[in-house]
């Protein structure tokens, strides 16, 4: 999961139609896709042509309970409902991650950290959700990767318990993604292996790892954690690590 800041794409509003069911318009459904690259903003695997979700962050018909969590209750059967309209709302997702996909898939599930306020149509309380956002700069640093693995990479208390709730309802360790997940990281350990082993030059080995990490690369974020635990410092200098 990399951040995704959404200013660039919302400025596309004034070309997007069919006002009262925003999501199904074709052009906004273009614009979300090629946004980040036609990658999932949750996942990072690649959208298909015709396979671009429009994820309703949080969801605008009903909100089921996950587990043991918290939800906005009131909204169980209606969903957060005035904001099925609103674009700041929406996520590119690929199927595995939005619909029930073997033990996961985001469905209407939106759990909220214990405490938290709740929304409401005409109220300014803030959320605090358990699934990491795409969109939150924050939540992007928590999640990382060991090999095929989810990690958290955060010690603070509750962001374990946010990973794993996001590694099942994001389906990140569907056999699919996990299996593409761990060819990146074998391809990059094998990139930094051939350059210790002086078998590839500092200026190559940078090259390669520069095209892993890229936005347009399928599952950079994956490449950015191996880089980070394997990688030496001369060559960690020389990247933009940065989520």
């Amino acid at each position: 999961m990399r951040y995704i800041d959404m200013t660039d794409l919302l400025a596309k509003q004034a070309s997007w139609g069919n006002p009262s069911e925003l999501w199904r318009d074709p052009t906004l459904r273009r614009d979300f896709k090629n946004f980040f690259n036609k990658k999932c903003w949750y996942s990072e695997a690649s959208v298909a042509m015709n396979d671009i979700h429009i994820d309703h962050f949080r969801p605008k018909a009903e909100v089921v309970q996950y587990k043991q969590y918290d939800y906005n209750i009131p909204l169980k059967d209606t969903g957060y409902y005035w904001l099925k309209n609103d674009a700041t709302n929406y996520r590119a997702s690929c199927a595995f991650c939005n619909r029930k996909t073997g033990d996961g898939g985001k469905q209407n599930f939106f759990p909220l950290q214990t405490g938290s306020p709740r929304l409401t149509p005409n109220g300014n309380q803030v959320e605090k959700p358990i699934l990491l956002d795409p969109c939150n700069e924050d939540d992007v640093k928590i999640l990382s990767f060991f090999g095929k693995d989810v990690i958290c990479a955060s010690s603070l208390a509750g962001d374990a318990e946010r990973v794993e709730a996001s590694r099942v309802i994001y389906n990140l360790s569907h056999p699919d993604i996990t299996y593409m997940r761990s060819k990146v990281w074998e391809s990059v350990t094998q990139t930094i292996s051939a350059y210790e082993a002086g078998d590839m030059t500092k200026g190559e080995c940078i090259r390669q790892l520069g095209i892993a990490v890229s936005r347009e690369t399928q599952y950079s974020a994956c490449a950015i954690a191996c880089i980070n635990s394997l990688a030496p410092d001369e060559i960690i200098a020389e990247l933009d690590l940065t989520l």
